[in-house]
């Protein structure tokens, strides 16, 4: 079938007004809001307040010089971040907004492919235009500083940058209310605005605009992040260690020593194992050998499935190359605003041609082979192991189905095929788009995801339906992904369904190939019967022990090697005893099985052409990062949570019991899986669900043991029909291990009736109870908030009967979690420094929303900041044993003063 994109993904290679911000993801851009955005900043050039002001810097851009499009030009850059990945069809288009005030003559921004930009660090607020322009004036610095925030409204109802413009637009109102500060603004060098400005942040504005930390922070920041990514794609399907992977993107973007600011993300060793590889690999190190490497990595973990972690591993690589080649100055590539050695248009061509590729056969070859298996391909002689590529193993219902499409007389083909993944849903599409409609050139499919409908009122998915269905009619066949979501989740759900049936009366030649997910076609007859009844419905289900081993050798040989009966035997034996990981099952499974199995017979043998033997056959392939050691020892090293741990290694016991009494026969009501944890942030509610998700893995209640950690904003959507699909998709995410719902109160908030809070709940509670046997939810959050939530449902409270309250830690804990937070740092305390600590903590305020282990964590970053001042203050260099040590004078953190609750997730 090819590679097929993710329905979220879609739009970011539809030739569409599309933008797609890396950080956001694809967005369409709304009619007419360019020009709308373009007219807002017009306005403000040619205002009165600032019309007679003039500066000769500002030369590059069209009278008046006043400083407004400066701003607005700069402004805008910030606001979709710091050498940011923006792409899209349209994703030149959004500077049409500034690109009419510049002097030069600039070519006309237009749609295309070949535009990848990332925006540098030059513009920090309040920036430098406006200031400049009003001078020492005091009466003009007011009039600036309101221009300033009336620039930040130019760019209202752009949805990918709203968050960092509600930021900003804080920021400015932050400081017009604080007397002092105000006053400082009035006065002050221009050259002083962006640091004091960065400094008076407050942590919420800073999480959402971390360039305000300054290039060290934003640069520590960025490692964070790019760590992060690469250690979860890496151990999903392998890759470069971190410390070689950062080594060899700072040698591509032109940085020839390791910035020793790192070390407040890295750490002392890993910082000094980077610096090792540069060395080690600077030699002959060749960019573009680099790039097509990264290309090839990124390409097959986004076949595998990680699109999503390929996207936010470029966007953070561009990042960590940006800050690193600028520090100490703005985050900036070595190769200027446009480029950089990130391949991500390379990344991108790569997937384009793979979504846009055909595979053109022989439809009487094809209509003869589906009961053997055998394909042939037109044009060139197929090599050995392409034959069978394409051919449906097992699968009854499905082939009958395609054979009775075939066999039709010409008819319309209209089928509707259910089940769950990798079992020859696409590749019966592929066969049934090519196959019937002669053996000439045939026009692409077209897909029509269920996801396209999300975001989109009755009229507008009406209109969406009727044009996809012209583009279709006598030309292509049309494909609609997830007709049974379409049909389900959301308000303009019958209608479309109604419209659907219209139009397939009306266009009696078109073809209409519609998938849904295991047991849809049920869904798809409960919600509209007259609909269901014009397909022809296939049902497929997950594949059994001979025709895991049947696929299993046809892979191998496709793959190059070759394979004895007895070897293919243990295969299908071992792949039917394992456990689905998500969306690897079945096909998905044996492609990843067969895969390893051949690796490794050629690692063994030296040979392409390697015959893979019974030791070859992997033992895990679920291409995601294994937990190793044991669940149950991590919990008891843990520092207090006594009570925590007694409850846990009750829940251990029951799930054991159950597992043993299902063993022998004895039937009897599973334990209850799903939890709620009830605390203030930097309990370990998350480290303590991990090991949970570990510790039912390891007793047989959770194949796979993995923890997916959400928060409102995963699980509720904007706009009418988003909300279902993206509970869903969490879900699905989360199969076989713990669903995390971090503050999952905030599904409910006391006005949840103006959004879609209470939609969210009553998809999660039936998804629950449709997944009870391989899921666990645990929600977590306040206490008294989470009693509401949990009564804002009544399935909730049934199901979340059983609660963990988690206390705060003790000041003699907190020095604990403190010193081991050292230790894995690589750091040294000196002497007195755990005595400064334990008052330090005395003298923190309590209360609810009090940190915990997160004001540990936030208490060594104000100490490394001080560390780090008195290390670079002094003219000789620091030795190692220097670096790493903590001194008592770095301890002056200054303990908080509010008791009011804070936001984010929990540790």
């Amino acid at each position: 079938m090819g590679f097929t994109l993710p329905p979220e993904f879609e739009l970011s290679y539809a030739a569409e007004p599309v933008i797609d911000l890396y950080s956001f993801g694809p967005w369409r851009i709304p009619a007419g809001l360019l020009d709308e955005m373009h007219s807002r900043a017009a306005r403000l050039v040619e205002d009165p307040r600032v019309s007679e002001w003039t500066v000769d810097s500002q030369r590059g851009f069209r009278e008046p010089h006043n400083g407004i499009a400066t701003t607005l030009d700069g402004m805008l850059g910030f606001l979709l971040g710091s050498c940011a990945v923006r792409s899209g069809y349209w994703g030149e288009m959004v500077f049409a907004v500034t690109d009419p005030f510049r002097s030069s003559e600039l070519t006309p921004s237009r749609p295309r492919w070949n535009f990848v930009r990332g925006q540098d660090g030059r513009w920090r607020p309040p920036g430098w235009a406006l200031m400049e322009t009003a001078g020492t004036d005091r009466d003009r610095r007011e009039v600036a500083l309101a221009m300033l925030r009336e620039c930040v409204d130019v760019f209202a109802g752009f949805e990918p940058i709203e968050a960092r413009r509600a930021a900003l637009a804080k920021l400015i109102d932050d400081r017009a209310v604080d007397e002092a500060e105000h006053e400082w603004d009035l006065t002050a060098p221009i050259e002083e605005f962006a640091d004091r400005w960065g400094d008076f942040a407050d942590s919420e504005i800073v999480d959402v605009l971390p360039e305000l930390s300054g290039p060290v922070g934003y640069l520590t920041w960025a490692a964070d992040g790019f760590v992060a990514i690469h250690r979860t794609l890496a151990g999903a399907v392998g890759g470069d260690k971190v410390a070689t992977a950062i080594a060899r993107l700072l040698l591509a973007a032109g940085v020839k020593f390791a910035p020793s600011a790192l070390v407040a993300s890295l750490g002392i060793d890993l910082l000094t194992a980077v610096e090792a590889q540069m060395q080690e690999l600077a030699g002959d190190f060749d960019t573009n050998e680099w790039k097509d490497a990264t290309v090839r990595w990124l390409v097959r973990a986004a076949i595998d499935g990680h699109l999503a972690h390929c996207r936010t591993w470029l966007d953070m690589a561009r990042r960590l190359d940006g800050a690193s080649y600028g520090v100490p100055n703005r985050a900036q590539t070595r190769y200027g605003n446009q480029s950089s050695s990130v391949p991500v248009h390379d990344f991108e061509e790569s997937l384009r041609s793979m979504v846009t590729r055909r595979r053109v056969i022989n439809s009487i070859a094809k209509a003869h082979a589906i009961g053997d298996g055998d394909t042939l391909l037109i044009g060139d002689e197929p090599e050995p192991h392409e034959v069978a590529a394409l051919s449906i193993v097992g699968q009854p219902e499905l082939k009958a189905a395609i054979i009775g499409a075939a066999e039709s007389g010409g008819a319309a083909i209209r089928l509707l095929i259910a089940g769950p993944a990798g079992t020859g849903k696409g590749v019966a599409v592929d066969m049934v788009a090519d196959a019937f409609r002669g053996v000439g050139a045939v026009e692409p499919t077209r897909w029509l995801p269920a996801a396209m409908f999300a975001d989109r009122s009755v009229g507008a998915s009406i209109e969406l339906l009727r044009r996809e269905v012209d583009a279709c009619a006598g030309k292509r066949v049309l494909v609609v992904d997830g007709l049974d979501e379409l049909l389900t989740s959301s308000e303009v759900d019958n209608s479309v369904g109604r419209e659907l049936l219209r139009l397939l009366d009306e266009h009696k030649g078109l073809d209409v190939i519609a998938l849904c997910s295991e047991n849809g076609h049920r869904a798809v007859y409960d919600a509209n019967p007259a609909l269901a009844r014009e397909f022809r419905t296939a049902v497929t289900y997950d594949l059994d022990e001979p025709t895991f081993a049947d696929l299993f050798r046809r892979k191998v040989v496709r793959l190059g090697g070759t394979v004895d009966d007895e070897t293919v035997a243990a295969a299908g034996t071992r792949l039917a005893g394992i456990r689905p990981f998500r969306n690897l099952r079945n096909g998905h499974l044996v492609s990843a099985f067969a895969n390893d199995a051949v690796t490794a017979a050629r690692a063994r043998t030296d040979n392409t052409a390697a015959t893979v033997t019974a030791d070859d056959l992997p033992t895990d392939v679920a291409g995601a990062a294994s937990e190793i050691g044991d669940p149950m020892g991590e919990l008891d090293a843990l520092v207090g949570l006594d009570s925590i741990k007694e409850e846990v290694r009750l829940l251990r016991a029951e799930a054991a019991a159950f597992e043993l009494r299902r063993e022998a026969g004895i039937v009897v009501r599973p334990p209850t899986r799903h939890l709620a944890f009830l605390g203030n942030p930097g309990t370990g509610k998350t480290t303590v669900a991990r090991l949970l998700a570990r510790i039912y893995s390891s007793v047989g209640m959770l194949s796979s043991g993995h923890l997916v950690e959400v928060s409102r904003a995963d699980l509720i959507g904007r706009y009418i029909g988003q909300t279902a699909p993206m509970v869903r998709a969490a879900v699905e995410r989360a199969l076989g291990g713990v669903l995390f719902i971090d503050e999952a109160y905030a599904l409910t908030p006391p006005d949840s009736y103006r959004d879609f809070g209470h939609e969210a709940v009553a998809t999660l509670v039936k998804l629950m109870e449709d997944h009870r046997n391989d899921l666990m939810v645990i929600v977590a959050g306040y206490g008294d908030e989470m009693v509401r939530f949990l009564a804002s449902n009544p399935g909730l409270e049934s199901r979340f009967a059983r609660q963990l309250e988690f206390p705060d830690y003790s000041n003699a804990e907190l020095v604990t979690i403190f010193e081991a937070m050292i230790v894995e740092s690589g750091l040294v305390l000196a002497d007195g420094v755990v005595d400064r600590v334990t008052g330090t903590v005395g003298r923190m305020k309590r209360g609810n929303g009090f940190g915990n282990a997160r004001a540990m964590r936030h208490l060594i970053d104000s100490i490394l900041g001080q560390q780090a001042i008195r290390l670079t203050s002094s003219d000789a260099k620091p030795d190692v044993d220097e670096l790493r040590l903590v001194r008592v004078e770095d301890v002056r953190y200054a303990a908080p003063e509010r008791d009011e609750p804070s936001t984010g997730l929990y540790l």
